[in-house]
């Protein structure tokens, strides 16, 4: 084996995370094989550790109301934690800032088309300069600093609508293909979209990396417009500073993704019992309060509903419940080996059915979520994870 990635994957890890495996069982039960130059590691249906299947506690340390005031919730949603601990909330037309402690900063949202204003924000993140903004149409990337104010404007050449992380000099984003409808009038269907990843440079220039992540949706068209949901997004998270990691299809499939090299070095799957999903007659479900979508005709729940990276650890966050239990998670190492799993006990605070959807994140030790209370008014949540 001369491929030096290959290598440095296949030789050990050492596991930082608070998350410890415990004693674990005597060998791996899995099997690798190689494929095109690819690693296929296929995991068996029991975690490495002795300590899987247990239940980590949460306990609320910090909860985000706007009582104070000075910003509005609605629908908040894309919850992040900055170097600093600051933690950022993305609502509609409003971009908020909040201290390591929940008390409003700022709202960093300028409403209009100039520099540094916005028609609407896509996604953002955290590089060494500050706060990275990627805006849709008319599409720009937008670089702030960490009080909000412009530092530049990046106009892409090509369009692109995913915004997954920076790499070296360049931004790594991703764009779609164009959504198209064969039946006529406005019956639903599901049809098929192409995930590209491409590369931004500092001057707009986009290069394409052939590499390409399908996705299937499930849209309708209506008079002016069409509407969708996936029925499985295209989803990249980065890991160790080199890769992404990287699931796209409605089976057990994570891919790990070399930036430097631009190829798919590893792919690791595990033995799962799919989780069937009730069948639901109106066509649409409320997967938060208010806000519908339209049913995917599937029978069954995507295996994976979210990614986590935590150190130098994968988390996937399955569609597996336990009712007592919770919410089940899996743990990888950076060799793709099932080492581990827990339950999260959120089964009370989510919707199994709208789960890929609810905003959630992981940061350290903390996991925040929005959470609505019984007259739906939101609120974020911040949650110590206990193991």
């Amino acid at each position: 084996m001369n491929n030096p990635i290959l290598k440095i994957l296949i030789s050990p890890v050492i596991l930082m995370s608070f998350i410890s495996c415990g004693p674990q069982k005597a060998e791996w039960q899995g099997r690798i094989e190689e494929a095109n130059g690819m690693m296929v590691v296929y995991n068996p249906k029991e975690a490495l550790s002795e300590n899987a299947g247990r239940v980590l506690q949460l306990k609320e340390e910090m909860r985000i109301t706007d009582s104070q005031e000075d910003f509005y919730f609605k629908t908040p949603g894309n919850i992040k934690t900055a170097p600093d601990g600051s933690i950022f909330v993305l609502d509609g037309e409003q971009f908020l800032k909040f201290d390591k402690k929940g008390k409003f900063i700022k709202n960093l949202f300028k409403k209009g088309q100039g520099p540094g204003e916005f028609e609407r924000i896509g996604n953002y993140l955290f590089s060494s300069h500050g706060i990275v903004v990627l805006q849709g149409r008319p599409n720009k990337i937008v670089r702030l600093d960490m009080l909000g104010e412009l530092i530049n404007e990046i106009r892409p050449e090509e369009a692109v609508s995913k915004l997954i992380t920076c790499f070296e000099d360049e931004y790594i984003m991703a764009g779609s293909s164009f959504p198209k409808l064969e039946k006529a009038g406005e019956e639903p269907e599901i049809i098929d979209i192409n995930w590209s990843l491409r590369l931004v440079t500092e001057n707009g220039k986009v290069k394409n990396t052939n590499l390409d992540f399908p996705v299937k949706w499930y849209a309708q068209r209506l008079k002016n417009a069409i509407i969708a949901n996936f029925i499985v997004d295209f989803t990249a998270k980065p890991f160790m500073d080199k890769f992404l990691v990287i699931y796209h299809t409605q089976e057990y499939m994570l891919k790990l993704l070399d930036l430097e090299s631009q190829q798919i070095v590893r792919t690791f799957t595990r033995e799962y019992r799919s989780v069937k999903l009730k069948p639901d007659k109106t066509g649409r479900v409320e997967v938060r309060p208010h806000l519908y979508t339209l049913v995917p005709p599937v029978d069954y729940l995507n295996d994976i509903q979210k990614l986590f990276i935590q150190n130098k650890t994968i988390w996937a966050m399955t569609s597996t419940v336990d009712k007592e239990k919770g919410i089940l998670v899996d743990v990888f190492n950076l060799r793709g080996e099932y080492i581990d799993n827990f339950y999260l006990p959120l089964q009370h605070h989510v919707k199994i059915e709208g789960l890929s959807q609810h905003p959630m994140t992981i940061s350290g030790d903390a996991l925040f979520i929005v959470e609505y209370d019984e007259n739906d008014i939101p609120s974020v949540v911040k949650y110590k994870i206990k193991d």
